[in-house]
């Protein structure tokens, strides 16, 4: 359960930043530099790339080794850093009131969400077997989990502030 709601949240951000990149590839003026006949023989070339712009995407959206699945894979073990920090915020506050949190807590926390993710997610990139299923949802069911998965981040987030606002 835990495993298959981590691989929707990392799918859903990954889609969401997939999405970013190619609106932003509309009004991203560095693009530009593709189409001046030199940079284009320079890439051919040197670099042996045909089309500059899909290596450009390919680096950007690839499923096995893009720099978006890096990206999000990073955000998705911050937000389940976030989670932890802030439970542990609050079971510390109940059980010994006005202790605060040191450098070390945030550290293990963070390393405990990267061995969560790691094994969950990424290990022998076990997220692709979860991204061939999702891909295969409806157009409506792949907006919802992205519009549950951006509120779940909200919620994090909100969830995190109130724990070191409240809880002291």
């Amino acid at each position: 359960m835990i495993e298959r709601n981590l691989n929707i949240l990392h799918y859903s951000l990954y889609k969401i930043e997939t999405r970013l990149h190619f609106l932003f590839n509309k009004i991203n003026p560095a693009l530009l530099l593709y189409k001046v006949p030199f940079i284009k023989k320079r890439m051919k070339n040197k670099f042996e790339i045909d089309n500059a712009l899909e290596f450009h995407n390919n680096f950007w959206t690839d499923k096995k080794n893009g720099f978006a699945l890096r990206f999000t894979g990073g955000w998705l073990i911050v937000i389940i850093a976030i989670a932890l920090i802030s439970f542990g915020k609050i079971g510390i506050s109940f059980i010994q009131p006005g202790i605060g949190l040191s450098a070390y807590y945030f550290l293990a926390m963070g390393a405990i969400s990267f061995v969560i993710c790691y094994y969950l997610v990424f290990k022998e990139d076990h997220y692709l077997k979860y991204f061939a299923e999702f891909e295969n949802w409806t157009k409506a069911r792949r907006r919802l989990n992205a519009f549950l998965s951006i509120g779940s981040i909200i919620l994090i987030i909100a969830f995190f502030f109130i724990s070191l606002l409240y809880f002291k």
